[in-house]
């Protein structure tokens, strides 16, 4: 009776794997424009380089083609408008997302290596399978910028102490994409309306990515002293696209 048994869990198993469901492929439209990051401006296109191109790629659940875990399914060019458009048959148990390639790299940062957040926070780039996706990718635009350090104590005699730690400052690296400290003042004392003497290259826009989140914002982080109280102060600011701007940190 034992073996009877045995022999029937065996069964039982090998049906329900024969039974699984390897999900069902469903019609899905993504449609959008690649736009220059902390604007609704599309993307300048150069004429003398191959048009950018969006790719649609599929997570797997260990290493894929890329070490992410992400295998490239479909590739399609944006047109003279910098818009694209897939239009195709997904299974629906899968995960998907969009990213972009070649972009013109006199004006814009290299698009990441790497597009699979895995934070659920940052998936703005991921697809609903079997419905109609409408998703405008962000594209980082190199900018530089000169802060201009701005007391507002209105108290002329003010002894304010601006010390700064975190959020602007120049970098040898000429691929920076997230500014790191660099302090190139020391405490800032009393009334301030100075511009720094250096500019910084950087990328456009106030989040990167489009991403609504401080964690990803241009900031400034310093301790201000004022009226014998010292707090930390984070003072997030934007940067204009492709030009040098004077970003203005107000304290």
């Amino acid at each position: 009776m034992k073996k009877i048994a045995t022999i029937i869990l065996v069964i039982g198993i090998a049906f329900s794997y024969s039974c699984k469901k390897e999900g069902k492929m469903v019609q899905t439209t993504i449609t959008g424009t690649l736009l220059t990051n902390g604007t609704n401006d599309k993307i300048k296109i150069s004429v003398e380089i191959d048009r950018p191109q969006v790719k649609l790629y599929e997570q797997t659940d260990g290493p894929g083609v890329y070490a992410d875990g992400y295998k490239e399914i479909a590739s399609v060019t944006v047109d003279e408008n910098a818009r694209y458009s897939f239009d195709l048959e997904l299974n629906d148990r899968n995960v998907y997302f969009i990213g972009y390639r070649n972009l013109d790299t006199t004006i814009y940062f290299p698009s990441p290596y790497s597009w699979a957040f895995h934070d659920e926070t940052y998936r703005f780039n991921y697809i609903s399978v079997g419905k109609s996706n409408f998703i405008n990718l962000p594209c980082l635009a190199k900018s530089w910028i000169r802060p201009r350090f701005i007391n507002t104590n209105p108290d002329q005699n003010n002894n304010d102490i601006f010390d700064l730690s975190y959020g602007v400052g120049p970098d040898a690296d000429d691929y920076v994409i997230d500014p790191v400290a660099a302090l190139y003042f020391d405490k800032i004392v009393g009334l301030c309306d100075s511009l720094a003497p250096w500019i910084y290259k950087t990328w456009s826009g106030t989040y990167r990515n489009g991403i609504v989140n401080n964690d990803l914002a241009h900031k400034v982080n310093a301790k201000l002293t004022r009226n014998g109280v010292t707090e930390d102060v984070e003072i997030i600011y934007t940067v204009l696209p492709f030009d040098t701007s004077i970003v203005e940190i107000r304290y």
